[in-house]
């Protein structure tokens, strides 16, 4: 089957003149049709549905689903699956992941019992990229291997050397999604000889080349990236491949937005935008609308950037795109949030996240953790800091809720400037400092530059005037030399206020009117009405679409009566021969009773039929409901699976400090023991000497008695047994506090076991101690009766270090903390209470304080999560925590954990961990 698909390609070429303009293979295919039958017509449909892959999928489906009934009716097996392959890639760009890969699965062993050579490859390499998409992490690489071997067997040496080719491009590109860049651009220059050694095909070699050129541009090398991309583009047009000549030139214009070459980016954009039109290649004209809009964003041409938006909008719309979708609504309100209009913002973002909804969230992820940062933003400008904060917590909660999704750079840069936006310059700090680890990563050079606005503002909210004006400053650079038009005007307002802070007038001014200049020109009143006009337009041309739905509409009406007026006519005459026929009516009215009954029975049957659909109806809201409860356990299990890897490593740090910390400890300890015998031993033989003195001559007696006096002999033995005492003192306290440490890390404990409360609470208080000494007394009630619980007590003992801390911290001055413990007597509980008098907590405050990022603690200083990982560790418990407080009377939390925890609890306890 492969050599007829070769055998068509081939008459293909053979029909066009090398020296015509280009066209592509699809052209010339659909001019073939006419004159193929058999299985190399079902190949040319197959072609064609093949080449709208990446384009027009409505017409990979049309071709391919003639290409699979054309082969079932002349018996043509790999015909019928190649068709199920294709339509297989238009799920993959629709975004329905799962769906393609099933496809591919059941292809793939297809293929291989039909020996048909494409059909694995193709197969194959469906299960590579959307295994990719997904996340998994050994499949694709296991997929290029199986490619690889089959490539290695294939005998035709053409084919062999292309699907080589192919696969060692897949691998590639897999080093350069797993960031080995080195690797990659080893193997594809490795590619790119092999396949001018062995001469392969101009598509081939196209490829070759397009992929160095991404790497390239990945990685900012301008100059290399630009000639493989050029030459690459010679390769395409010789082979004729319409989509790969078109996304050279897409990567070609992103190529040259990095270098800051504008002009050259935009003659590309308008080049495709007309070819695409032309040719009425809607993804094509869609990609080029959004690129080119992003560059007039970018230089404050707002009003055409609106435009083709707009239009982008109407494409990814009949084309079903979803993420794409999303993406340009949410660039649409990215361009009004830069003009102020904080509303229009807000409705264009929220009509991105209603897509997501209605479509598939999961490919959406990504996107909504955007959308959830830019709403945050908005709603700060629109001085609703309620809203922001929801929404701020919303992007953050979508990795958890996906751990394949990760904030990407742009986001994570939002999200900074939320932070700074609200005040909170130790919490923007953490994400800046990921950032800077990861410049070089960063796909744009404006996104450089907002990294850099962002630690100006930081360090400006820190007084750290010199860091911040050198921060600004590159900023200010960058943009100036992509012509991102918002980013210099953050920059020069950044160093207005700093020149100004720092009461360097002149220039502080200097920069003002440069500021004030730029804005003048960019948010003018002609620009505002530009965007009035097109907006005016838009909303005309929807009309005019209204318009025209209401006279065809109309036009049908008016139909319609003449149809009826025309069976009405009928029905008189029909009537009056019933009238001039009456001997029959006896009949008729027979016939009439049986319709009757017919119709009756009809019309049961319908009632039968909505039943079952109301039966269905319940069943699918059952399974929601389930799906939904699903989704639940999903989110809680993955937030205790972070909670105990956090709870693991601290456990397994503090453990090897006191570990550590044990080891000398014992050496000294040992030591003092035999410092105070050799002591003893050493006193002893002094004293038989002082026994024996009187005996010696007086003048002997006279200067030992004045040598003793002069070193002070008698208080040095007693010297000596203090010290001796003072150093198995403090080996003591260490070796107490060494306890403490490994009862609080508790060494060893990797699920629930039975624990002394009494114990752990000590020595958690042990570990708080600098914190209270000479401060807080501390008041231990504890019940001596405690029976052992049934706990993870590293999990537990940070809810009882959250508790103390709180209480510690609560107290300003001087104060008392009350631990108590008892068990309950009337149920299988025992009870923990830790009270302090500190100011307490207001009643309108007291049900927030269990949520997620609440904190009354200074801006810096709390995150908001000490209590809700207490209250979530003891609902995994069974248990429950409360709290009793009034204003300024202090607070006294309580929490209540069973002595026993269910079955299933310690049986899932070791997968948790």
């Amino acid at each position: 089957m492969g050599k007829c698909i070769f055998l068509v390609l081939a008459f293909v070429l053979a029909l066009s003149d090398c020296r015509a303009q280009f066209a592509s293979v699809e052209d010339s295919l659909e001019t073939l049709l006419p004159r193929l039958r058999g299985r190399r017509l079902a190949d040319a449909v197959n072609a064609i549905a093949e080449e709208n892959i990446h384009s027009d999928l409505d017409k990979l489906d049309r071709y391919a689903d003639w290409a699979d009934s054309l082969s079932n009716d002349i018996h043509y097996p790999e015909g019928s699956l190649l068709a199920q392959v294709i339509k297989g890639f238009g799920l993959y760009w629709r975004g329905r992941l799962a769906d393609a890969n099933a496809v591919f699965q059941e292809a793939y062993p297809k293929a291989l019992a039909l020996q048909f050579t494409k059909g694995i490859h193709m197969s194959l390499n469906g299960l590579f990229i959307t295994s990719l998409r997904m996340g998994k992490v050994k499949e694709p690489d296991n997929y290029i291997q199986w490619g690889l071997q089959h490539a290695g067997r294939i005998s035709d040496p053409i084919e062999k050397i292309f699907y080589t080719i192919q696969w060692n491009d897949d691998r590639a590109t897999y080093y350069s999604n797993l960031h080995e860049f080195s690797r990659a651009r080893q193997l594809m220059n490795d590619n790119l000889a092999y396949a001018r050694r062995y001469h392969a095909g101009a598509f081939s070699l196209g490829t070759c080349l397009l992929s160095l050129g991404r790497l390239n541009d990945l990685k900012r090398h301008t100059i290399p990236a630009i000639d493989h991309l050029e030459r690459a583009m010679e390769q395409f047009k010789i082979a004729r491949s319409r989509h790969f000549y078109m996304a050279c030139q897409f990567y070609l214009a992103s190529v040259y937005v990095l270098d800051g070459q504008m002009e050259k980016a935009i003659q590309i954009y308008e080049g495709l935008i007309a070819d695409t039109e032309k040719r009425g290649y809607k993804i094509g004209m869609a990609n080029a609308y959004i690129d080119l809009a992003d560059l007039y964003v970018n230089q404050g041409k707002f009003a055409k950037a609106i435009t083709l938006q707009m239009k982008a909008i109407q494409l990814f719309q009949e084309l079903n795109r979803v993420t794409m979708l999303m993406s340009t609504w949410e660039a649409l309100g990215k361009t009004y949030m830069k003009l102020g209009n904080y509303p229009q913002a807000i409705f264009y973002f929220r009509q991105a996240i209603d897509v997501s909804k209605n479509n598939n969230p999961t490919e959406a992820y990504a996107v909504l953790s955007e959308l959830y940062i830019l709403l945050s933003q908005t709603s700060l400008q629109l001085n609703d800091p309620t809203e922001a904060g929801r929404y701020a917590r919303m992007a953050l909660a979508l990795p958890l809720e996906n751990k394949t999704i990760t904030l990407s750079a742009p986001s994570l840069n939002n999200m900074a400037r939320v932070y700074l936006w609200s005040q909170m310059p130790d919490s923007a700090a953490v994400i800046l400092d990921t950032l800077s680890r990861h410049l070089d990563k960063f796909e744009s050079v404006q996104e450089q530059a907002i990294y850099y606005n962002s630690l100006g503002e930081l360090q400006r909210q820190r007084q750290h005037h010199t860091q911040s004006l050198n921060a600004f400053e590159k900023a200010l650079a960058l943009s100036q030399a992509t012509h991102y038009a918002d980013n210099e005007m953050t920059a020069l307002k950044g160093l207005y206020e700093e020149h100004k802070a720092m009461r360097h007038s002149d220039v502080a001014l200097s920069y003002l009117k440069t500021y004030h200049a730029m804005k003048d020109s960019i948010y003018s009143m002609a620009t505002s009405n530009e965007i009035t006009d097109v907006i005016i337009q838009h909303q005309t041309a929807e009309k005019d679409k209204e318009h025209a739905i209401l006279v065809n509409n109309e036009l049908l009406q008016k139909a319609d009566l003449r149809t009826r007026s025309i069976t009405l006519i009928m029905v008189s005459v029909v009537l009056l021969f019933v009238f001039l026929l009456a001997l029959v009516l006896v009949r008729a009215n027979k016939i009439n009773r049986k319709n009757n009954q017919v119709l009756h029975d009809k019309n049961q049957e319908i009632a039968v039929q909505n039943e079952e659909i109301t039966s269905q109806n319940e069943e699918i809201e059952l399974q929601h409901n389930r799906l939904k409860q699903s989704l639940h356990d999903l989110k809680y299990t993955q937030t205790m699976l972070i909670h105990s890897e956090k709870m693991a490593s601290l456990g397994q740090l503090t453990a090897g400090v006191a570990h550590e910390i044990n080891n000398p400890v014992n050496f000294i300890s040992n030591g003092v023991e035999g410092l105070i015998q050799q002591t003893e031993i050493l006193i002893s033989v002094l004293q038989q000497y002082e026994a024996a003195a009187p005996q010696l001559p007086p003048e002997k007696r006279a200067l030992i008695a004045a040598l003793k006096k002069k070193l002070g002999f008698d208080d040095t033995l007693g010297d000596i047994q203090d010290l001796t005492k003072l150093i198995k003192t403090g080996v003591d306290r260490t070796t107490h506090i060494v306890k403490s440490l490994r009862t609080f890390s508790h060494e060893g404990q990797k699920a629930f076991s039975k624990m002394n409360l009494n114990e752990q609470l000590e020595a958690t208080l042990i570990m708080t101690q600098s914190e209270v000494k000479g401060r807080i007394d501390v008041v231990r009630d504890y019940d001596p009766q405690l029976p052992l619980v049934e706990c993870n007590i590293g999990e537990i003992n940070q809810v009882f270090m959250n508790m103390i801390m709180n209480a510690i911290q609560a107290i300003r001055e001087k104060g008392t903390i009350t631990v108590t413990t008892k068990q309950l007597t009337t149920e299988r509980n025992v009870r923990v209470e830790i009270a302090d008098t500190g100011p307490g907590i207001p009643s309108e405050l007291k049900h927030l304080i269990f949520d997620p990022f609440f904190t009354t603690k200074e801006v810096g200083k709390g995150t908001g999560l000490g209590l809700a990982i207490s209250a979530t560790i003891v609902e995994k418990h069974h248990g429950q925590i409360t709290v009793e407080s009034e204003k300024g009377q202090g607070a006294r939390f309580i929490i209540v954990l069973p002595i026993t925890q269910p079955a299933t609890v310690t049986r899932l306890a070791p997968d948790v961990e």
